[in-house]
């Protein structure tokens, strides 16, 4: 059994929105995996249970507990000790509270925790590998052992250098698999297990991070893989028809794979049936792989036990969000973040700003016009029609602004020249499908790239032309009125994400990093609102689409968004239906 990308959700409560939501989280899956142990027990199978990383991160719950001293009542540590968890990898957030504090989760879980290709940083307590010996009953012909790895992203540690030091490498995951897993083999293990802290990939990339799960399979090396990272689950019609995946066996590149979504949307299972010779030792010679859902109307009762061990800081955390923290004299939202620039966004924008701008004071970079770039997090997607921020007018609450930053990325500031801007925007402008004339319901996103992937440049007055080739869909381009020229300089406000290649876009060299802030994105947006005086980026919108002679698209949003279509006027917003997800889609004209 396996889990993946929990983000901290271990009861199923939305902490942002402060309401209980319809399956998810550690509670529901604690019932499943009671369940799938009982029947196992009843025909004489033993059960492995492994997570694949990103656990401790994700939620306001998570980032609480992240800046208390690690007790054994932490209420993570001790849901993952209670259910008797074999070993946890680890997911790259998981280094997003620093390495101090993932350290002490480590030496309070009674698993280990695992990471096979972070070098150059001492991660003790956590192991490189693990050999797991498995009780197969006393008339089994030789014992069973099982070897563990757990591989993150390549560019991990660039994600996060603030918190690693220099010397911190990570080698490719193909690499260290094919090393590991011979290791492993060589010291007893029978069968070789790989938490792959990746997507599926696509098999016919050049490049071995796109590749993702098809760059470590050629190893021969893999008995089964669990998967993550993504958010996505497998199998699914997600990848229907994706070139060395077999959906049917729930195979990639011929290895058992499952992917159990995220947030504790579902239970992974992968049942292995082995055989034995005296050549070969212990094989498998027969599998099945299932995902067991954890989520809407038909989810399973919640664990009780799991209830009482989060029960405390839950109470504590939802106290803390209560906390007002400021006010807005407008509704706030994230309803039409794809289809124009959302005042959310703004927000964080202008808080960006804050921050850099402070850093820069007094430097030689003062002087210089300063972008803000922000991303289209809470854009619905993969993550469903609740993924979408909403700030109602009046007092603004903690947890509200604890919905805007969940990812707790540095607030960096580098050196751009208009180009690099303009390539920046091209690469953004991606998320878009390439729309054409008379076609009644295309689609305006497309689906297999998350909306975080898609910037907003504050300070800038951008056009977008979606009909137009990749690469060549920004046609206006403007700063104070006048066009951007390729040579000329600004400094963007960013995160350490974005500059290390996050989401697809170049890896930015450290010397072009001028301005690191240690200060709290959090707490600027909270000045940001206290603050009654004019605020930057109040002109026009940073970026429409080009008039492009009423062509029709159709985006999904949340329907709530219907009680402020007139924000989006200019596109002639058009209410189509309600989709079975429970998103509303809208037509819009270009």
């Amino acid at each position: 059994m396996a889990t993946t990308d929990l983000h901290g959700h271990i009861l199923p409560y939305d902490y942002i929105k402060d309401r209980p939501t319809q399956g998810g989280g550690l509670a529901g899956l604690a019932t499943l995996m009671a369940e799938a142990r009982a029947q196992a027990e009843a025909e004489g199978v033993p059960v492995v249970l492994l997570d694949n990383g990103d656990t401790f991160q994700g939620t306001p719950l998570a980032s609480y507990l992240a800046e208390e001293t690690v007790q054994p009542d932490h209420p993570i540590v001790s849901a993952l000790n209670y259910l008797n968890y074999d070993a946890v990898g680890l997911g790259n957030h998981d280094l997003d509270h620093g390495l101090p504090y993932l350290k002490a989760v480590a030496r309070a879980l009674k698993m280990p925790m695992l990471n096979s290709n972070l070098r150059g940083n001492d991660i003790h307590p956590m192991q490189q590998s693990l050999l797991l010996p498995v009780d197969i009953g006393p008339n089994a012909p030789a014992p069973l052992t099982i070897g563990v790895l757990s591989v993150l992203p390549e560019q991990s540690v660039a994600w996060h250098s603030h918190h690693l030091s220099p010397q911190t490498t990570l080698n490719p995951p193909c690499a260290t698999i094919r090393t590991a897993a011979n290791d492993l083999r060589q010291a007893g293990a029978d069968l070789i297990v790989v938490l792959a802290h990746l997507g599926v990939g696509q098999l016919d990339s050049p490049h071995p991070a796109v590749r993702a799960a098809h760059a470590i399979v050629p190893e021969g090396q893999i008995d089964a893989m669990i998967l993550g990272h993504t958010h996505r689950r497998f199998p699914s019609l997600d990848y229907d028809g994706r070139e060395g995946v077999d959906l049917r066996r729930s195979t990639v590149g011929d290895v058992p794979t499952v992917m159990p979504g995220h947030a504790g949307s579902d239970l992974g299972m992968i049942d292995l049936d082995l055989g034995y010779d005296a050549v070969q030792g212990w094989h498998v010679v027969g599998y099945r792989s299932v995902l067991v859902s954890n989520s809407g109307t038909d989810s399973p009762t919640h664990s009780a036990a799991i209830e009482t061990l989060a029960a405390t800081k839950h109470i504590e955390v939802r106290a803390a969000l209560g906390a007002p923290v400021g006010s807005t004299n407008k509704n706030l939202h994230s309803y039409f973040s794809l289809v124009a620039p959302a005042s959310t966004q703004l927000l964080l924008a202008r808080a960006q700003l804050g921050l850099v701008s402070g850093a820069l004071a007094g430097t030689l970079y003062e002087g210089v016009p300063v972008l803000s770039a922000v991303a289209a997090h809470s854009a619905g997607g993969r993550d469903g029609p609740d993924n979408f921020m909403f700030i109602p007018k009046g007092t603004v609450l903690k947890r509200h602004i604890a919905g805007m930053n969940l990812f707790a990325n540095q607030t960096v500031a580098i050196r751009i020249t208009g180009a690099e801007l303009k390539d920046w925007l091209e690469h953004s402008a991606l998320l878009f499908n390439a729309l054409q004339a008379n076609q009644p319901g295309q689609t305006l996103v497309n689906p297999d790239i998350p909306a975080f992937q898609f910037d907003t440049i504050f300070g800038l007055h951008v056009q977008i032309d979606p009909t137009a080739p990749h690469y060549a869909r920004i046609t206006e381009m403007n700063f104070e009125n006048a066009p951007v020229h390729p040579e000329q300089e600004f400094i963007l406000a960013t995160n350490q994400f974005r500059v290390a290649g996050g989401g697809g876009y170049p890896l930015r060299d450290p010397e072009r990093i001028v301005a690191r802030s240690e200060a709290s994105l959090q707490d600027a947006i909270i000045n940001i609102l206290r603050n009654s005086g004019p605020l930057p980026y109040a002109g026009p919108p940073p970026w429409r689409f080009e008039p492009l002679g009423g062509i029709e698209a159709v985006f999904h949003t949340h329907p709530d968004a219907l009680n402020s279509l007139e924000e989006i006027a200019h596109l002639i917003p058009r209410f189509i239906e309600q989709t079975p997800q429970g998103f509303v889609a809208l037509s819009v004209t270009l």
